[in-house]
């Protein structure tokens, strides 16, 4: 059995969801038999090339409605394809969802979606000069603009042909339709918040002062190594990556500091310092800036990786959700190991999945705050979803706990296990409680917030207690963590908090890579679409990261571990278990 060291694409429903915006302008004409009397494509020269950099207030309006398929006010596009037999809204809806977020054009399922960015437009169509922009003349370019509304209302091309079935046929107000065809003249040229032509500036929110200073300088500094190691490679698509970094200790915390970040300009937000507040949640998602391997400081685990289940070497805490996101993607945070909800599943999962305990009620012991709620809420959807009676719970206020009230609630609903979420202290007055009444029960309990709140494991708790690990074990583990170890010397960073300078460098990493992903012309829609398309991605001391359309969390899944009291040691008591999303 291994023995872990003490202390150390999107998804698709079907062909015709896969592809709803395909041929959305009358470049697709071009791309399913060419009229040879259509309006040539237009080459922007350089003056209109920098008036992209930053769109007019009608243009950013159109970019919402091509990334998001939603307008300034809230409202959902809506279209419809083949035919009429399916209907589209939303983000299924949007333009990028097939054209890309910068217009580059994509292929899936044998259909392909033209290029709309005018470089990659003019290289498919082989066309040189001529005018399809909006309001650039009123001879062609009022005929082309004519076409384009013709083509995204009727799905016909500039000489009537009948194009795609697959895309749709568009119902738009005037006033959107006018919007959407003023960014089409910009996209694929217009620059994101962070980005200029020689550099893209990340952002972490980070404590700079107060207790939490060493944990927030020794993130900056791995950050920022990772980051001057791939300029002195010569960067990403030739633009240096720069750290903005605000101090989160102060006045307005959290939510403050990010907001002075999205204000002064950044594409991303990496190994920010991030609690679940659902207000910062908010403004990231309206203003759809991922939040790549979120630094949990708050919460009943150790600083770390975001999820709740850290561990030596990989600590985490954070308050976790109900569930992860479903359907898509207004969530813009990704954070790396799994929340309380998420680890309690995996319990569930692994109580029901011995015979003897088919159908077995487990009781569920929580403190009364978010990461204790979201513990109770996983064990109630994966026992619904295994078709099991809702497990019965008892909650209490941190530090408030009646080990004789969790004995006694275990004997009046025959519970035959206990998930137990709160700090390393109450379990081990659960354990001696239950040992006092006489009850076998096993205990699960994630291992990262009794890390976080006592230290390593006692004694006390060992042989009764199976604890929720969601890192990797065994030769994977050292040689992880043995990596880690050697960048940190390679790059001159200061000995710190492990489980921290992990955490940063394991967001650092998938940052670089979904970078370098999403090509050329950085934004933040085309960085999300290259998280999404992250699979089984090697992130250094982590175990392997996955991210889709519906799931926000890199790793789903977690090995159970016993203590052996004997060598105070932790001993592997199952396989990897992993939920779906």
């Amino acid at each position: 059995m291994d023995r872990p060291r003490a202390g150390s694409g999107r998804g698709r429903l079907g062909l015709l969801a896969a592809v709803p915006a395909v041929a959305l302008s009358a470049v697709a004409a071009w791309a399913l038999g060419r009229d040879e009397g259509a309006p040539r494509a237009y080459a922007p020269a350089a003056g209109e090339v920098a008036s992209c950099e930053e769109l007019s207030p009608a243009a950013r309006r159109g970019k919402r409605i091509y990334q998001r398929g939603a307008t300034e006010d809230g409202r959902a596009i809506e279209g419809a394809i083949a035919g009429g037999a399916a209907a589209l809204s939303g983000r299924e809806a949007a333009c990028a969802g097939c054209h890309g977020p910068s217009g580059e054009g994509t292929t899936e399922g044998g259909v392909t979606a033209p290029p709309l960015a005018a470089e990659r437009r003019l290289a498919a169509s082989g066309e040189r000069g001529g005018g399809t922009g909006r309001g650039r003349g009123t001879g062609e370019g009022a005929m082309t603009a004519a076409a384009l509304v013709t083509a995204i209302r009727e799905g016909r091309g500039p000489a009537g042909q009948r194009l795609s079935p697959v895309m749709p046929r568009y119902r738009l107000a005037e006033a959107d339709l006018s919007d959407l065809v003023d960014y089409l003249g910009c996209v694929g040229r217009d620059l994101d918040p962070g980005v200029t032509a020689g550099s893209v500036a990340l952002g972490a929110a980070l404590p700079l002062t107060g207790p939490d200073a060493p944990v927030g300088a020794a993130a900056r500094d791995v950050l920022m190594a990772a980051f001057a190691e791939v300029n002195a490679r010569g960067g990403l698509y030739r633009r240096r990556l720069e750290l903005r970094v605000e101090d989160s200790a102060g006045p307005s915390g959290e939510a403050g500091a990010t907001a002075r970040l999205l204000d002064r300009g950044v594409l991303a937000l990496v190994g920010s310092a991030f609690d679940g507040d659902p207000a910062l949640r908010a403004r990231l998602s309206e203003e759809r800036a991922p939040l790549v391997g979120p630094l949990a400081l708050a919460g009943t685990g150790a600083p770390g990786l975001a999820g709740g289940a850290g561990a030596p070497g990989l600590a985490g805490g954070a308050p976790g959700r109900a569930r992860d996101v479903a359907a898509g993607a207004d969530d813009v945070v990704f954070q790396v190991l799994p929340g309380p909800d998420v680890l309690a599943r995996v319990a569930v999962k692994h109580l029901a999945g011995a015979p003897a305990n088919a159908g077995a009620l487990a009781l569920v012991v929580h403190t009364r705050d978010r990461a204790g709620e979201a513990w109770a809420s996983g064990a109630r959807a994966e026992a619904a979803r295994r078709d099991l009676p809702a497990p019965p719970a008892l909650s209490f206020e941190p530090g408030r706990l009646s080990p004789r009230d969790v004995a006694g609630a275990v004997r009046a609903h025959g519970a035959r296990a206990v998930l137990f979420w709160g700090s390393g202290a109450d379990l081990v007055s659960v354990r001696a409680a239950l040992d006092d009444a006489g009850s076998a029960a096993p205990i699960y309990a994630s291992l990262g917030s009794i890390t976080g709140s006592a230290g390593a494991p006692s004694r006390e708790l060992a042989g009764r207690v199976l604890f929720l690990y969601p890192g990797s074990l065994g030769e994977r583990e050292r040689a992880s963590e043995d990596a880690l170890e050697a960048f940190l010397r390679r790059a001159g960073v200061a000995p710190g908090p492990l489980g921290v300078q992990a955490s940063a460098y394991v967001a650092a990493q998938i940052a670089i890579e979904a970078l370098k992903r999403a090509g050329a012309h950085a934004t933040r829609e085309g960085l999300i679409a290259a998280l999404e398309r992250l699979r089984d991605f090697d992130a250094g001391p982590a175990p392997p990261v996955t991210f889709a359309r519906n799931r926000r969390t890199g790793v789903l899944g977690a090995s159970l571990l016993w203590m052996d009291s004997t060598s105070d040691t932790a001993v592997r008591a199952s396989e990897w278990i992993e939920v779906v999303p």
